[in-house]
């Protein structure tokens, strides 16, 4: 596992060992963030799918967590 500079905590940190998702925001997200982050990435799209009510599979819903983990990872660029 490689250190990342974490574009969320700005700490120098484990990263991820593999990109999480697939195409581009899978590697940007594999390149930019701490594992740390990741995991309360995770806790968070939780909580926004049941609050949402979305669905990881629809096209729309999917492109809009997308979004949110953009945001919530600082990973615009």
């Amino acid at each position: 596992m490689s250190q990342v500079q974490c574009s969320r905590c700005g700490s120098t940190r484990d990263g991820l060992e593999r990109p999480p998702l697939p195409g581009d925001a899978g590697r940007l997200v594999h390149e930019r963030t701490c594992r740390g982050c990741w995991d309360e990435w995770l806790k968070t799209q939780v909580i926004l799918i049941n609050e949402k009510r979305l669905s990881p599979v629809d096209p729309e819903h999917y492109r809009a967590l997308l979004r949110e983990m953009t945001t919530f990872l600082n990973l615009e660029t």
